[in-house]
């Protein structure tokens, strides 16, 4: 018997896709933006986002970027998920108490740390930030949680 290891024994009901998905520390959670060419990639995040929110209980999600940039997205998949945010912006800022974003690309980090500074407080109300590593996204992540 195979066991996945990416999803955590405290994880309750239908788990979010693997591929994009790990939640092998839940209540923390990584989180992989898929790359454009991806298969349902859209309907993956956000179908496995819903799953963590059905949960109805805190976490934090640690988020893996692309190669591509969030400007790169093609309106429809933009659209999309602004709907599903709008739709889900109560849930989330009820059960998510942070996002942690992981790069080591200074370039990358300091432009998503220009839009967290445009988005924090207006859509969600939880602390965001940037950091270099996996490590350092656990430790950021865990004290979200203690803090909540």
């Amino acid at each position: 018997m195979t066991v996945d290891h990416s999803v955590s024994a405290g994880f309750i009901g239908p788990a979010p896709r693997a591929d994009f998905f790990d939640l092998g520390h839940w209540p923390v959670v990584f989180v992989r933006f898929p790359e454009l060419h991806e298969e349902d990639r859209v309907n993956g995040v956000l179908e496995g986002l819903a799953s963590l929110l059905a949960q109805e209980k805190p976490f934090v999600a640690v988020w893996i970027p692309a190669s591509h940039d969030h400007d790169d997205e093609p309106h429809e998949d933009e659209k999309t998920s602004n709907i599903w945010i709008k739709n889900h912006r109560e849930a989330l800022n009820t059960y998510c108490k942070g996002y942690v974003y992981v790069t080591t690309d200074a370039e990358l980090g300091a432009l998503l740390t220009k839009r967290i500074d445009t988005i924090s407080g207006r859509l969600f109300n939880f602390p965001m930030e940037v950091v270099a590593d996996r490590d350092t996204a656990l430790v950021s992540a865990r004290r979200m949680l203690d803090q909540a």
